[in-house]
């Protein structure tokens, strides 16, 4: 049976718009829900809704007040010394909270260790306990990354990973083509603890993304049970194949796709959308005389990042959220430790979903 897939237009945030979006959604698919559910929005970083960084606010509060409760939030910021709290404050779901009662959750804490094989590979990765205690409704923002091309709902499970292991599971995998099969088993492993999805795409992030790339008005909501069929409909509505999605293309390779069935309304696809810079490298690098040459030049040189002190206000995130501990407090570069080119795209925005 063919897994289906919903898109309603939702052209603004006003409660109402996006609350008849919503209840289209459910007369569309037609999902039942437990009581208890953990809403796992996009919380990438500590910035205001118009941002368009974290899923927004006003579809956590119109699920909060849908559900059957208790309704639970949360999501693993990284690794930061800012509190969640902070985290909470800003992306607005503190407000969500105090209108709804829904109860925002903390998943850095207990947790469950894992281990994966990836392509040989041995990893241990912690999984917070909240996570696997609750069913997940997965709430992910449509954006652009620089290492997994489309960050959507697949992605957005990696912010179930505790905030610090996120940042070192990056060190496990600085290739981008290894930490995308990665992102494909972690999906694998927690795929019957997801619900639903549903991903904000009224206003969405092209270019550089995650934190950085340019705001976009889209004004869709893009929802289904099968999270590898929404990020297939999210991939198309970009104007983008499986082929230039790397964790779409390894898990078709190593899954296949299932049958999927659209509902609900037909949107254009993005004009000019821009996938982030990084995505010539993916192009290149299964044609083996591009391939063979980066590989040299990957052994050879290192991007060494350069701190602009004429703007630097000494906050220490760099310090704080460099996974490697590349940066020093007093905001020194240690060379050794620096990704090598073209192994990681190094980003200026915190290591993130």
């Amino acid at each position: 049976m063919a897994e289906k897939v919903a898109i309603v237009k939702c052209p603004d945030y006003d409660k109402k718009t996006v609350r008849h979006a919503i209840e289209e959604i459910f007369k569309l698919l037609k999902p039942g829900f437990p009581s208890g559910v953990l809403l796992k929005p996009n919380m990438l970083s500590a910035r205001t809704p118009d941002q368009a960084v974290t899923t927004h606010p006003v579809i956590l509060e119109v699920l909060s007040e849908i559900l059957p409760r208790p309704v639970h939030i949360g999501d693993s910021p990284p690794n930061t010394q800012k509190t969640v709290e902070h985290y909470w404050e800003t992306c607005g779901y503190k407000e969500v909270a105090r209108k709804t009662g829904a109860d925002l959750i903390k998943l850095e804490g207990r947790s469950a260790a894992f281990n994966l094989n990836i392509s040989g590979r041995n990893v241990s990765f912690p999984v917070s306990d909240v996570a696997l205690s609750k069913p997940i409704f997965n709430l992910p923002k449509f954006k652009t990354h620089n290492i997994t091309i489309l960050t959507l709902a697949m992605k957005n499970l990696y912010g179930l990973i505790p905030g610090y292991p996120k940042g070192l599971l990056h060190t496990e995998f600085p290739e981008p083509e290894m930490f995308n099969r990665f992102i494909v088993e972690l999906y694998k492993l927690l795929e019957e603890r997801v619900i639903f999805n549903i991903v904000d795409a009224v206003e969405i992030m092209d270019g550089n993304g995650p934190a950085s790339g340019r705001k976009r008005d889209y004004g869709y909501l893009i929802a289904g049970k099968n999270a590898v069929c929404v990020d297939f409909v999210c991939t198309v509505c970009a104007g983008l194949k499986i082929s230039q999605v790397p964790f779409l293309r390894i898990y078709a390779d190593l899954y296949g796709m299932p049958e999927i069935e659209i509902t609900g309304d037909r949107p254009e696809i993005i004009r000019d959308f821009r996938a982030p810079s990084s995505s010539f490298v993916f192009k290149i690098q299964d044609i083996p005389v591009f391939s063979n040459a980066l590989k040299k030049i990957a052994d050879q040189l290192n991007i060494i990042p350069v701190i602009n002190h004429n703007v630097c206000v000494r906050c220490l995130e760099c310090y704080r959220v460099c996974p490697a501990k590349a940066i020093s407090k007093d905001l020194k570069i240690d060379k050794k430790k620096v990704y090598k080119l073209f192994v990681l795209f190094w980003r200026s925005a915190p290591t993130g979903q």
